[in-house]
């Protein structure tokens, strides 16, 4: 059996853009990061999961999250 290293680096390519979502809210420190983990593993495939969750996570935060922070 031959390994296609093509198909492995198409492979590992779209599983990191599957889950940037959820490594953006991990690294950005977003409150709600483990719904945008459950909503990305759960509902990425469908592109519309996929971007509710990219929509969490680069959203502005609200002001009063921004003034506890400080």
């Amino acid at each position: 059996m031959e390994i296609n290293i093509g198909v492995i680096a198409v492979g590992v390519l779209l599983a990191v853009l599957y889950l940037l979502p959820s490594y953006l809210a991990f690294t950005r420190g977003v409150k709600d990061r483990w719904l945008v983990l459950v909503i990305n593993l759960f509902f990425g495939a469908s592109l519309i999961g996929w971007g509710v969750a990219l929509y969490l996570v680069l959203r502005k935060p609200s002001r009063g999250a921004v003034a506890a922070a400080e």
